[in-house]
């Protein structure tokens, strides 16, 4: 039940906040997004670092509805992106906490358990994840670049 309201939570928020230009806009940076997330989860997953409990497991043990929240997601972090390069590594830095906010609310309502891994771990890869998606929208041309 978790993984559907965050889907709808995620898909809701994206319609509301980046509207119709900004999908049509950064859909390819959803699908990057999508590439990315499925990449080092499941690789993490396959190596014992976490685990997803419920929902509908899809490729690489991510719960279904989980993995399809990273398209909005990826919609709404690249429509936000600042385009002064100062402001990037802060807006990166609090979206991944964010992120990290909702992991432990999915901790703690035992839809995600870490294994060999840690909440420090996941800001990490948060943002190492977030910058690849945004750096790969920027080479793609549909996030021009800044400053």
């Amino acid at each position: 039940m978790a993984w559907l309201i965050w889907f709808v939570f995620s898909l809701g928020l994206s319609i509301l906040a980046a509207g119709k230009k900004g999908w049509l806009q950064f859909w390819p940076v959803g699908l990057v997004a999508l590439v990315v997330v499925y990449v080092l989860d499941s690789a993490l997953v396959n190596l014992g670092a976490f685990s997803y409990r419920y929902g509908v497991p899809a490729l690489g043990g991510l719960p279904l509805l989980y993995f399809l929240s990273v398209f909005p997601n990826g919609i709404i972090l690249a429509r936000f992106y600042p385009p002064r390069r100062r402001l990037r590594l802060p807006y990166v830095l609090v979206v991944a906490a964010l992120f990290l906010f909702m992991e432990w609310l999915m901790i703690i309502t035992g839809n995600f358990r870490h294994l060999h891994w840690t909440l420090e771990y996941s800001l990490v890869l948060n943002a190492i994840g977030m910058i690849l998606v945004l750096w790969l929208g920027e080479w793609l041309g549909v996030i021009k670049p800044g400053e």
